[in-house]
């Protein structure tokens, strides 16, 4: 078994993993992370239990919807998580641009 220590919303963590998945848990905490500041700017101060929470069920419901929890969707995964990513950033940035737009222009 592998140790890995891993940070999510602010706070690290050490996690037992099986050997030669040390890469995917870190993946996955990054994954989980990025979800959860996301939430955490486009809604404001959560509870860290409630924050993780709608964190990790965003990212569940993902990816139920496109297969890859399911053993036919496993060896494209990878690739799917990285899609996702990819999308959940563009979100984090539109969020970001919503949140501006609500708020008014910043003034120096």
């Amino acid at each position: 078994m592998a140790d890995v220590l891993v940070e999510v919303g602010g706070r690290s963590y050490r996690l037992a993993c099986r050997d030669g998945e040390e890469r995917s848990l870190l993946a996955a905490a990054r994954e989980l992370d990025r979800r959860a500041k996301g939430l955490e700017q486009a809604l404001g101060a959560l509870t860290e239990a409630r924050l993780l929470l709608m964190a990790g069920l965003q990212a569940t419901g993902d990816l139920l919807e496109s297969g890859a929890a399911g053993p036919e969707g496993a060896p494209h995964a990878e690739a799917r998580l990285a899609r996702l990513a990819d999308g959940l950033e563009a979100l984090a940035e539109r969020l970001e641009t919503l949140a501006r737009l609500e708020h008014g222009p910043s003034r120096p």
